[in-house]
């Protein structure tokens, strides 16, 4: 006799003594007794759905071959649904991708409700057993045991008196069996800081740890980046970069999902250090066009982050290492900014060696992008910005000229440049900082074809 069956005689017994509405008010409830048979309940379940051992599985699907479905026991129909997770001896792939295994799933997909009660929790967990790559093409006799299991599955819970918890958890979730299995659960995931609360959850499913549900999971997270709200957005992306280092399988997917979705915020002229340095580690600088990683942005994206860069450096430049640069200038190319594709500084030995904690967490930061510069004086540094088709080079120290070439004008693979190099000639235009300098840099920038983004009369007028 099982539990339930125990249970609903006892409890029928004492209906007829008595009324259901009196029983509670006359005699304490048995807590303790109620925590027992649940534990009984849950063990008896384990007991019930327990994996058979394989020698077993393997032995009912022989019978099958030999013999067919006549003369199936209760134990040899839940071993036939056991087994189309399983690989068989002398064979590559799952059962339910050959023949016998969709044979299996079609005779199940036809067979009446009774049997189907009995093989359902076998049949569940063999859907869910499966890895990401078995079912990558969503094979049609994979997506036919989910229809058997979506089908059935409220048949299954109504012929229970008592309803099993993997029960109730398929009913409380009805996506889990339909195109968008894990839909409902992603917020849940995101805001679950050890993504436990959704294993602990769907504990009764019994979800293997390699199983295509949890990718799906983190796919549909990441998925969900690019239809969030800007509130939502800036509130996940915390999280997202969490997930991104404990999956770095999904690091790629997160990081170009994060970006795509931050340059259509307000706030994409605002740099965002982590995601900064995330894209500097995983793809390598998008300045250059040898750094394939940044294929996996749209052009707009890599802008917003060559931009990143470029203010990045301007702000070192500028506010950070030289103290005797004039901060006119930075405020002068940053309304270039938007034209800017490329940004290199040129770090003199004060630069380079300083040990103060700023200089060198930027060093750190941008260890392989910065170069040394030579045969100046200690503290001299310099920028070199590529504005639509023109390189301009500028340096910290004043007395200094600043250059406008329409080539490189050192080896890009070399990473200590002299300052002879960078003060080439020939070049497009020298230009000098005396008194009314932005003036006539607009003016002789503007006889070669560069304007920046501001209009001159505003920028003047406001001066």
């Amino acid at each position: 006799m099982t539990i339930e069956r125990l249970q609903r005689r006892l409890e029928q017994s004492l209906s007829l003594l008595f009324p259901k509405e009196t029983t509670y008010s006359k005699f304490v409830q048995p807590v303790r007794l109620t925590k027992t048979l649940q534990v009984l309940e849950r063990k008896f379940d384990d007991l019930e759905n327990s994996i058979p051992l394989d020698v077993k599985i393997f032995k009912t699907i022989s019978k099958l071959e030999h013999s067919g479905f006549e003369q199936f026991t209760r134990r040899d129909w839940k071993n036939l649904a056991w087994a189309l997770s399983k690989v068989l001896p002398d064979t590559q792939e799952k059962l339910i991708f050959n023949d016998i295994g969709k044979r299996i799933v079609q005779h199940f997909n036809q067979a009446e409700q009774s049997i189907i009660n009995l093989v359902y929790f076998p049949l569940l967990y063999s859907y869910f057993a499966l890895a990401k790559d078995d079912i990558a093409a969503k094979p049609a006799v994979w997506l036919t045991l989910r229809d058997i299991l979506n089908r059935h599955k409220s048949n299954v819970y109504k012929s229970t008196q008592r309803p099993k918890q993997w029960m109730t958890t398929l009913i409380d979730h009805a996506d889990i069996l339909s195109d968008t299995p894990t839909k409902s659960f992603v917020k849940q995931f995101l805001q679950d800081d050890d993504k436990s609360g959704i294993q602990d959850e769907l504990e009764s499913l019994r979800i293997a740890p390699n199983s295509w549900f949890w990718d799906d999971l983190i796919k549909s997270s990441i998925q969900s980046i690019r239809q969030m709200n800007e509130k939502d957005y800036f509130k996940f992306i915390a999280p997202f970069i969490k997930l991104s280092e404990q999956n770095s399988l999904y690091s790629r997917d997160i990081l170009a999902a994060l970006l795509e979705r931050y340059a259509k915020t307000s706030e994409r002229d605002k740099v965002h250090e982590t995601l900064k340095q995330m894209a500097l580690d995983q793809w390598g600088n998008p300045q250059y066009d040898s750094s394939a990683g940044w294929n996996n942005v749209n052009p707009d994206t890599k802008r917003m982050v060559v931009q990143w860069f470029v203010k990045a450096d301007l702000e070192a430049f500028f506010k950070l290492f030289s103290r005797t640069a004039d901060v006119n200038r930075f405020n002068y190319w940053m309304k270039f900014i938007d034209k800017i594709s490329f940004s290199q500084i040129f770090l003199g030995p004060a630069a380079l060696n300083s040990q103060q904690a700023s200089h060198r967490k930027f060093r750190e930061m941008n260890r392989g992008r910065l170069k040394e510069l030579i045969g100046s004086t200690q503290t001299n540094n310099a920028f070199l910005l590529k504005i639509d088709n023109v390189y301009v080079i500028d340096f910290s120290d004043t007395g200094n000229a600043c250059y406008v070439v329409n080539k490189l004008p050192y080896r890009e693979g070399n990473r200590r440049i002299h300052v002879d190099e960078i003060k080439p000639w020939p070049n497009l235009l020298k230009l000098n900082h005396i008194s009314g300098w932005e003036r006539r840099f607009d003016e002789k920038l503007a006889e070669i074809g560069i304007y920046h983004r501001k209009p001159q009369n505003n920028y003047y007028s406001s001066r």
